[in-house]
């Protein structure tokens, strides 16, 4: 498996992202290589400055699991240089389980494509025998081909275009050829004939090349060198030294350019079509350079995708990233409510009754025996102290505040001081835009055949949320609509009076139901509700079961 993600919920808070980044270090650490750390949404305030302050990087962003292209593809892809004899090219190309190769440029981008069709248009084209074997070629390309030995040699690199001609007849008969066009634009195949030789290199041909081993007179060679003729020497006999000939042609010259490939980010059922159209039934792959990554056959459809994740945090699929249930779920370690997806196979799922999923990570560690580095246990401290509210949410268990305390220690870190810090960055979140507020920490809920939202957002004071309350429940009433949900709500949690105001924009069945006190339109006071998850997820399922 190419990768495991390690992935919290969309829109994560401090609690998801720093599990994933700490679970993924405890996997590498015993001895899983290919295990990163991810996200599915933008990282909040509070998160930013707990990495900030330690000097962590953001986990990768995965917008979403749907199977593209690079999850399923034939990786390592032989390529061709663009300067390969088409010669050679074509018998790697008989090795290569696709028929079908990359032609590249000197920084490996994307030239065309070597196939079979294209070799065989190509040589229907130099064969046909109305008109003279035109081809681009240079010495270096016959030398190599011919299996030559170079006796003049003049611009080795250099490519030129020129025709093909096989001194088959008289010298007279020859003359008819090569005065058609300038001596220079034509290259010549004879054997030990003095009187053909001599008259190629004194009408200055472009190269001279002799077959069967043959080699010219040292007054010939002298000559050759006055008038700047190639002359190259192969052991082939005439009629094959020839026929090679036409296959010394670089790659560049003759690859299918019309063979569009595809980008590894690409959607796999975005270029079925194109497969198919395909003469190999397979496609190079770039990047965004357009270097070439892989190959992608037909076959590689029939694969399931090289990815896998370990969902930390949730275990829902209606709060995981997009396109989760296309992909292997390895392991879940959570400790919210049961939702999770059925899976075909066993997989490790770690659920317990506590207050963060930092409180697991953080024990794992301790169970495994594998020291967590200081700046590991700040995160882990901090996702414990976020996700209970430094230690004071209903959701608090003697095991946060012992896995708390004993971070603590690691890291020299006053549990107080560190939450008042934590807190404080949260805080700013008052000021944000509304929508960025609403889908900062929202988490989707499919339940009893109802589909609802509830976002929670925690302040140290209330007030300027209140006074922004119709712009967000505004913003509730339109993302209900567009979604075509029961309900959608925001739960704003004041951490000095440890009270909540509940937002609600929901169907009038559901709205009466809720018999907290109303602080307005659509707003409720939830006196001593801290948690989103033990306190205000019960109540609401109570409300879905009347219905």
């Amino acid at each position: 498996m190419k990768n495991i993600y390690v992935i919290g919920h969309r829109n994560p808070d401090t609690d998801s992202i720093v599990s994933a980044i700490a679970y993924a270090e405890l996997k590498k650490a015993l001895g899983y290589d290919n295990v990163v750390p991810a996200r599915s949404g933008k990282v909040n305030p509070q998160t930013e400055y707990v990495l900030g302050r330690f000097g962590i990087q953001h986990p990768e962003f995965i917008s979403d699991l749907i199977p593209k292209v690079k999850h399923h593809m034939t990786v390592e892809p032989v390529t061709l240089p663009r300067n390969t004899p088409l010669w050679h090219a074509m018998q790697i190309l008989n090795r290569n389980q696709f028929r079908m190769l990359p032609v590249v440029d000197d920084e490996g981008r994307y030239i065309s494509c070597l196939h079979d069709n294209t070799f065989v248009e190509n040589m229907m084209e130099r064969i046909d025998p109305r008109r003279n074997s035109i081809i681009s070629t240079s010495l270096g390309h016959l030398i190599e081909t011919l299996n030559g030995q170079a006796i003049v040699e003049y611009n080795r690199n250099e490519i030129f275009k020129v025709q093909v001609l096989v001194a088959a007849s008289d010298v007279s008969t020859l003359r008819e050829f090569v005065d058609i066009m300038p001596a220079e634009n034509s290259i010549v195949f004879t054997g030990d004939r003095e009187d053909i030789q001599a008259y190629c290199i004194e009408k200055g041909v472009k190269a001279l090349i002799l077959t069967g081993g043959k080699t010219i007179s040292r007054e010939l060679k002298d000559l050759a060198k006055e008038k700047k003729v190639s002359v190259i020497s192969t052991p082939y006999q005439t009629s094959s030294a020839s026929w090679l000939s036409l296959y010394s042609v670089p790659v560049e010259f003759v690859g299918d350019k019309k063979l569009e490939p595809v980008n590894s980010e690409d959607y796999v059922k975005s270029v079925r079509d194109h497969i198919a159209d395909s003469p190999s039934r397979a496609l190079p792959v770039v990047d965004d350079s357009m270097k070439v990554t892989g190959v992608f056959s037909q076959v590689d459809l029939m694969k399931k995708p090289d990815v896998g994740v370990i969902l930390v945090d949730h275990n829902e699929l209606s709060q995981a990233v997009d396109g989760v249930k296309d992909v292997q779920i390895l392991e879940i370690i959570d400790h919210h409510r049961l939702g999770n997806p059925p899976t075909s196979y066993p997989i490790t799922f770690i659920n317990r009754p506590v207050g963060s999923t930092s409180t697991i990570i953080a024990n794992l560690y301790r169970d495994s025996m594998v020291p967590v580095r200081k700046e590991i246990a700040s995160l882990l401290l901090a996702g414990i102290l976020s996700d209970t509210l430094v230690l004071r949410s209903a959701t608090t268990t003697p095991l946060d505040r012992d896995t708390a305390d004993y971070l603590s220690k690691i890291t020299d870190l006053d549990i107080d001081e560190y939450g008042r810090e934590i807190a404080a960055a949260a805080s700013v979140i008052s000021s944000k835009p509304v929508d960025e507020i609403v889908n900062m920490d929202m988490k989707s809920y499919d339940e009893l055949s109802f589909s609802f939202t509830v976002s929670q957002v925690e302040v140290n004071t209330t007030n300027e949320i209140m006074e922004r309350s119709v712009e967000i429940s505004q913003y509730l009433d339109n993302l209900r609509e567009s979604k075509g949900l029961l309900f959608s709500s925001l739960l704003v949690t004041d951490l000095n009076s440890f009270n909540s105001y509940f937002f609600v924009s929901g169907s009038e069945d559901f709205v009466k139901k809720i018999n907290y006190p109303k602080h307005g339109d659509g707003i409720f006071l939830l006196k001593d509700v801290l948690s989103r998850k033990k306190q205000l997820m019960p109540y609401l399922s109570d409300i879905l079961k009347k219905l």
